[in-house]
């Protein structure tokens, strides 16, 4: 389910609409990014394909709702991360960023907070 940089623009978009929202929404939002309707028209494409969206006519105008949340996405992006990467091991993950990283002591801390429970 992994989204292009230029998809995960538009889903972006469409989140922070937090719910159905029609192709001309999308091309208005994204005139600074020097999109054409027919590039977006693709994109939007691409995303039902792929099980993002969903589209429905009424009347001229197509309207898209996203079919997973961007939290869904995130935590399905980041165990596809994990395993990809790290053999699903979360553990080789915090490792690898301790050696490659310079972890301040507020990081450590929360850290420590997140493997305790502490998830907020």
């Amino acid at each position: 389910m992994r989204l292009s940089s230029t998809e995960y623009e538009i889903m972006e978009i469409i989140w922070s609409k937090g719910g159905c929202v029609t192709s001309q929404d999308i091309c208005e939002l994204s005139k600074e990014r020097n999109w054409k309707a027919p590039t977006v028209l693709t994109f939007l494409k691409r995303l039902c394909e792929k099980g993002i969206l969903t589209s429905e006519k009424r009347g001229k105008l197509r309207y898209y709702t996203p079919l997973i949340s961007k939290d869904t996405y995130a935590q399905t992006e980041t165990k596809a991360f994990i395993d990809e990467l790290y053999g699903g091991s979360f553990s080789n993950l915090i490792a690898a960023m301790a050696g490659h990283a310079d972890l301040t002591e507020d990081d450590r801390e929360e850290l420590k907070k997140l493997l305790d429970g502490d998830w907020k």
